[in-house]
């Protein structure tokens, strides 16, 4: 008798009848010849047994290849060797998978899981490269995703011309607004083609029409259409919803008190406003972080929410004039973007703009990123541009690809910006130092970045040690030179020194522009004692520099004298043709240092020197001491015990004593300070309040304050306690602007020169640096073009970049998202296929564009009705997998197991269909003939089946 396997004919005929799926793995499926028509190997995650997690890691941590082909076991003689390609692509990402799951164990060190974050990030870069190296017969593979088009999800904001206020009021349609009672006056100024006209507004001129919205707004436009004006006012009205409350165990919605109501301006790009007022005060700016860090008190779980805000507090007084508010009043709260973390100073601008520097974090939680940039690491610093009114006009971040830390912050005249402060990790076009951080290092090194009044980055410099350092004090000189002071703990390169040893020293650098427009190092001057030291501050009287400075727990004051040497050169430049030019440019060429006075002003016992400030020509300090005898004289208050508030003035020669002046502000507990500024003599305040501060009663768990105190005298002018979310308050910082407080608050308006415009600069509206790269392709295992980023690059410059290296087998439009514009590239034709890939070494760009990188074809529809790609191709599988993932924290880890799993997923769907192709199924595992699946089998398919069985069992004696 002839023996053979019958299960498998029977299978056959099953399959051939349609009654179950012939997709089972490690088997092949016969022709009518009885000889193999295709072999289909058993999967990795179908085999009985499978390496245990505490096996993969331990091979991944000692150095053994993610993705090795030849491991692979499951392999059948015969099959596609694009099997043995998934398997070990697969066997690769489950390897992965061990390493997150390992570091999510309970009792996992710090070190160990810095040792699995190596090995994971190993083995990313391994799997794509692997991938994206990768020839298959029968589909296409891609570390990215599978699209039709990439449309990005960033983008730089587009022009708009209309601005709309906070609300104003809550009530009916026509009620008169509280707000707009009293004298209300303020200036219009209409620019249209380079004529300006003043259009005065005066609510007075009403008379009798009550100040509702809609009357107030019909009064504006005809002020303004009889001006000639087509830019017009309106009124925005929301509908609000009832508040709820329990009654009874029952909830019950109350009716509405009434609808929100705003005003709305309705610009015109040929008429630029600038709004003033006749009558303005000081108005104080207060950013406040508040919430509980820890609510269930366990510093595992972090689940803390911290809430950052800015307040607008009128600081009139009596001298503030008709419409200038009362003192103290708050005119408006906003609260910031949820992943602003920290804010560590705001200044205020000529133009009546504040400014803000912060460090923003990755989202959380469903936060949203700052101004819709996605930041690259896990936090860089951000500079922030309000108005006014507390609306964002642009945010600037560093672009730093691990970590970064703003800590200073200066404003010029002429509204250039420079911050200061830490980075580690690497920061693509910057101007580097000799010894600098690597970008691997874990030591941190000082920067500066200079932006040009429009926001734009003109340059960065980042210096460092061969130890940490930060730049923590930054101000604008004469002559273009921008002095720099911070803290470091080795020798700076180039620096000269007084005395510096121990642990931190403090240090003072100057930078300017080179005649090529390249920023510059003039000089550097360390000093301090054997402890820490650290500059706290930097202001600038013409060529006279003050630092002042926390050295071994005293706050010191140092004098320089800078004498900048001035040039007027010719030089060879590029014109905006790009031919070369024979131009003269004046810069400052080097300058000269020299030390003059110090001053000690006393230890601060467990304090700190907080800030510097020249005003109507005399010094003023400010920080916080539980030294009740600090070396400043004059004292017209006494501290009050703990640890207190002080203002100090003083001779900006430093040696003078006569104009000195003290004041205490505290009560009988620890009052700090974190924002300190001057303005007229009179001296602003924000901290943390202790007990019994000022009187006031303690109104959460932890509150700060905000004071108004005239230095001359001590008196406090105005304060008040602040609380916040979760009865627990620090403000951060606090910025004046002298006469910022307006009739224009009434309304809600911004001061000063409405800028439609935005910048157009990737650089200026992404996280993208120069310098940052991403790759293209427009076939499989094709030369991989690199794309960089240029600091001037704007979306159609990219697009014109894009289009070139694909051959212009890519098309690249530039469409609208919401209020941005944005990159979308498709292939040109049906035949035409596009890869884009991460760019290499640290530098890619694809998460600041906010494009998801991958395969991009375009697709048709086959005569099974089934969605394939159009190019001709086998299918393409898209793993999504990021250049990087985070196994420090729980949520990076939830992140990146769920990579990981969608990638696994896409391996295994790869290979479902495959399989089934190989063995003539379709997708659901069905012969293609088979017909619907459910119900009842009919007759003559089930005597066949019967029949077939029937002769099986007499071929092998069964019947």
């Amino acid at each position: 008798m002839i023996s053979f396997d019958t299960s498998a004919l029977l299978s056959y005929y099953q399959a051939k009848a349609g009654l179950t799926g012939a997709g089972a793995s490690g088997s092949s499926t016969p022709t009518a010849t009885g000889k193999p028509k295709a072999v289909v190997p058993t999967a990795p995650w179908l085999a009985a047994k499978t390496p245990p997690t505490s096996d993969l890691v331990r091979q991944a941590l000692s150095g053994h290849k993610f993705v090795d082909e030849a491991a692979n076991t499951s392999s059948l003689k015969g099959a596609s060797p694009d099997y043995a390609k998934l398997f070990a692509t697969y066997q690769a990402l489950n390897t992965m998978s061990a390493l997150v799951t390992q570091a999510g164990a309970k009792g996992e060190t710090a070190g160990q899981i810095d040792g699995l974050q190596k090995a994971l990030t190993r083995g990313l870069g391994e799997v794509g490269a692997y991938v994206q190296g990768l020839s298959l017969d029968q589909l296409r593979l891609s570390t990215g995703s599978v699209m039709t088009s990439d449309k990005a999800s960033v983008g730089v904001p587009k022009a708009t011309y209309t601005y709309q206020t906070d609300t104003l009021y809550t009530g009916q349609v026509d009620d008169e607004v509280p707000r707009f009672k009293g004298a209300v006056t303020f200036n219009v100024a209409v620019k249209s083609f380079g004529v300006t006209t003043n259009v005065a507004m005066d609510l007075s001129e009403m008379g009798s029409t009550p100040r509702t919205m809609g009357n107030v707004v019909a009064y504006m436009n005809n002020r303004l259409k009889d001006a000639g004006f087509r830019t017009s006012f309106s009124v925005q009205r929301q509908a609000t919803q009832g508040q709820t409350m329990q009654v009874n165990g029952k909830t019950v919605t109350l009716p509405s008190t009434g609808d929100d109501f705003s005003l709305r301006i309705n610009g015109d790009s040929t008429e630029q406003l600038t709004f003033s007022a006749p009558s303005a005060a000081p108005a104080v700016y207060v950013t406040t972080q508040s919430g509980d860090p820890d609510p269930d008190k366990n510093p595992l779980t972090k689940d803390g929410v911290i809430e950052n805000t800015l307040s607008k507090y009128s600081a009139a007084g009596a001298g503030g004039g008709a419409g200038a508010g009362a003192p103290g009043g708050k005119v408006f709260t906003e609260t910031l973007q949820g992943t602003i973390s920290t804010v560590h100073k705001s200044v205020t601008g000529a133009d009546g703009s504040v400014y803000m520097l912060a460090d923003v974090a990755t989202p959380v939680n469903g936060q949203t990123d700052i101004n819709g940039q996605v930041i690259k690491g896990s936090s860089d610093t951000a500079l922030l541009k309000y108005d006014s009114a507390g609306h964002l006009l642009y945010a600037r971040t560093l672009g730093a690809t691990d970590n970064a830390s703003g800590l200073s912050l200066a404003v010029a005249d002429d509204g250039s910006v420079a911050v200061a402060g830490s980075v580690t990790g690497r920061l693509d076009g910057a101007v580097n130092g000799p010894i600098n951080s690597s970008d691997a290092g874990t030591t941190s090194d000082s920067f500066v970045t200079r932006y040009d009044s429009s926001g734009n980055e003109q340059w960065t410099v980042r210096r460092g040690s061969l130890d940490d350092d930060a730049a923590t004090a930054v101000a604008f000189g004469s002559d273009g030179v921008l002095y720099v002071g911070g803290r470091t703990k080795a020798g700076l390169p180039g620096a000269t020194s007084t005395d510096p040893s121990g642990g931190w020293d403090a240090y003072l650098t100057a930078y300017a522009n080179d005649a090529n427009g390249q920023p510059k190092s003039l000089f550097t001057q360390q000093f301090g004692t054997t402890e820490n030291d650290s500059v706290s501050d930097i202001v600038v009287n013409g060529s006279q520099v003050i630092v002042g400075s926390k050295e071994n727990g005293e706050a010191k004051l140092r004098s320089f004298d800078v004498s900048p040497n001035v040039v007027t050169e010719n030089v060879n430049q590029l014109d905006q043709y790009g031919a070369m030019q024979n131009v003269a440019v004046t810069y400052t060429k080097s300058a000269t240092l020299t030390a003059g006075a110090t001053r000690d002003l006393g230890s601060l016992k467990g304090g700190d020197l907080v800030g510097l400030k020249i005003d109507n020509g005399q010094l003023y300090v400010g920080g916080y001491t539980a030294n009740n005898l600090m070396s400043i004289g004059g004292a017209t208050t006494a501290p009050q015990g703990g640890t207190d508030a002080f203002v100090g003035r003083m001779a900006l020669d430093l040696g003078d004593t006569s104009a000195d002046a003290l004041t205490y502000y505290g009560g009988t507990g620890n009052d700090t300070v974190t924002g300190f500024d001057v303005s007229n003599g009179t001296a602003w305040l924000v901290g943390s309040a202790g007990a019994n501060l000022d009187g006031q009663s303690t109104v959460g768990t932890k509150d700060g304050y905000v004071a108004q105190i005239n230095v001359g005298t001590g008196a406090v002018d105005w304060s008040q306690r602040l609380t916040g979310k979760d009865g627990i308050a620090t403000p951060t910082s606090v910025a004046v602007d002298k006469s910022g407080a307006s009739a224009l608050d009434a309304l809600g308006l911004p001061t000063g020169t409405m800028d439609y415009s935005q910048s157009d600069r990737i650089t200026s509206a992404t996280t993208a640096r120069a310098g940052d790269t991403f790759q293209i392709r427009t076939r499989e295992r094709g030369p991989l073009t690199t794309i960089t980023i240029d600091a001037k690059d704007t979306l159609e410059t990219l697009a014109d970049k894009i289009k070139q290296a694909t051959g212009y087998r890519a098309k690249v439009d530039i469409s609208t998202s919401g209020s941005s514009n944005v990159l979308k590239i498709s292939p040109a034709s049906n035949s035409s296929t596009i890869e884009i890939v991460a760019g290499k070494g640290g530098t890619d760009v694809l998460k600041s564009l906010g494009l998801a990188g991958g395969v991009v074809r375009a697709t048709k529809t086959d005569s099974n009705g089934k969605t394939v790609s159009a190019d001709g191709g086998g299918p393409a599988y898209g793993l999504q997998l990021t250049p990087e993932l985070d196994l420090t924290t729980d949520a990076g880890r939830k992140n990146a197991t769920l990579v990981i799993t969608r990638a696994m997923s896409q391996i295994r769907t790869a290979y479902r269909d495959v399989s089934n192709t190989a063995l003539g199924l379709d997708s659901s595992g069905n012969s293609p003939t088979s017909g619907k699946t459910g119900g009842t089998v009919p007759a003559y398919l089930t005597n066949q089946i019967a029949n077939y069985q029937a002769a099986l069992d007499r071929l092998t004696g069964g019947g």
